[in-house]
């Protein structure tokens, strides 16, 4: 019993050491402007980081200091009339560009698809494609996060 209570405090203490993140690392992501093309799911992906960005918001920053250009490209194969497999499949491309410098500082592309199984109603595709894309949106959002957070503390 003493034994598991030890190892229960030491994972919390480990737990509440590692939460706290440096500000001066961090800074970079509370000055982050978004810029995105006009579709739905460029719209929801810019929310969802935008909406993570938020906690390392730093009132003491009121200028935005980078610009992140994202470009998000769907391609959808197969025909919406044939009763087949479809696949859907969202391509990213994503720079970080320096206000001041106007330089490029960071850059990446990447890829998510997935698979839409065939249904014999249009409805029912067309509703079955609408949340594989918002799925494949959040996926995208998720890992531009996790790669804004690599970049702000490598560099």
């Amino acid at each position: 019993m003493l034994f598991r209570l030890l190892v229960i405090s030491c994972f919390l203490i480990g737990c509440s050491l590692t939460n706290n993140p440096d500000s001066g690392i961090y800074s970079k992501l509370s000055n982050i402007e978004i810029e995105a093309n006009n579709t739905y799911i460029s719209d929801l992906i810019k929310k969802r980081v935008q909406n993570n960005l938020i906690i390392f918001n730093n009132n003491e920053f009121s200028e935005t200091k980078f610009k992140l250009i994202l470009n998000i490209d769907e391609d959808i194969e197969g025909s919406l009339l044939s009763n087949s497999i479809r696949k859907i499949e969202i391509s990213t491309n994503f720079k970080i560009i320096n206000n001041k410098s106007s330089q490029v500082v960071y850059e990446g592309s990447f890829a998510r698809n997935s698979l839409v199984a065939p249904i014999d109603s249009l409805f029912s595709r067309d509703q079955s494609e609408r949340n594989a894309r918002k799925r494949l949106g959040v996926s995208i959002a998720n890992d531009i996060v996790v790669r804004l957070i690599e970049w702000s503390q490598s560099s």
